[in-house]
């Protein structure tokens, strides 16, 4: 069974860019795809979590189907809500994660009563961990959202958010006040132990690779390079690793492809050598 998986949106938004992967990487790539959702853009919030959800379980089922042929599901989206889809495959089948590793420049910790731009972008991992819609009017399309996927809430205690740099007041008070274990990518084998069965997620603006990855989204200084990336990688490599996803690039930006290209380079040396 194919255990690639390509998610070409982005917070339910088409971004049909990401199918070059399937062109550019040697591995074979399905496609998880909803014919009927053909906008590039889309402006009510609520109709995005509608489509999140409808995507992001079809993505679930793909990855129950990967971890019961006993393989390691690997994807690249557009978002890091994906997430969801890739927990919620794994609880699916009955073999979660003990750990999630979160490679991120930013906090992806707002949730409605901090966040300023109502972006759904930076709430991901504040969802993942169970921190709901807290609208007022009783709203829950968050809620609802997760139970088209199937995914249940992860414990913050077992989550390490790393790199993150660049945090809105609020949200950075949430970090803070949360079980979520905070660190460098240098302190992060101080945090995950041998046997732990590690869910890796790495969104690729974690990196500070602006002069040579011009394509990756949202740049923040101060960050590990590409070759700390790669390094980090390969001690990572090994039978631990349980799933990894990752959050894409500007696709529309990376003309020459090598945004993607470093990106599944670094997915490269997560492989063990055969």
């Amino acid at each position: 069974m194919n255990n690639h998986l390509l998610v070409p949106f982005l917070i339910g938004q088409r971004r049909d860019g990401l199918r070059r992967v399937t062109d550019l990487d040697r591995h074979e790539w399905d496609v998880v795809d909803v014919p009927d959702f053909t906008e590039a853009t889309l402006s009510d919030p609520n109709e995005k979590l509608r489509r999140m959800g409808r995507i992001y379980a079809d993505m679930a089922e793909r990855v129950e189907r990967i971890v019961d042929a006993g393989q390691v599901p690997v994807s690249i989206s557009g978002d890091c809500m994906s997430t969801l889809g890739m927990l919620g495959g794994l609880q699916r089948s009955g073999r979660p994660p003990d750990r999630i590793l979160w490679l991120d420049a930013h906090g992806d910790f707002h949730t409605w009563e901090t966040t300023q731009t109502k972006y759904l972008g930076g709430m991901p991992l504040a969802i993942l961990v169970g921190r709901g819609d807290r609208r007022k009017q009783s709203r829950d399309s968050i809620g609802a959202m997760l139970s088209a996927i199937g995914v249940m809430p992860f414990p913050e205690q077992q989550v390490i958010l790393s790199d993150a740099r660049d945090l809105d007041p609020g949200e950075l008070e949430a970090v803070r006040r949360s079980g979520i274990t905070c660190c460098s990518i240098a302190q992060i084998g101080e945090h995950v132990k041998p046997g732990e069965r590690l869910y890796l997620h790495f969104d690729s603006d974690v990196m500070d690779a602006e002069a040579d990855i011009p394509a990756l989204k949202y740049h923040v200084k101060s960050g590990p390079g590409y070759a700390d990336m790669a390094a980090l990688f390969r001690s990572l490599r090994g039978p631990d690793i349980v799933a990894v996803s990752v959050s894409a690039w500007h696709e529309e930006k990376d003309l020459d492809n090598a945004a993607a290209r470093a990106c599944l380079a670094l997915l490269g040396e997560l492989e063990m050598p055969k």
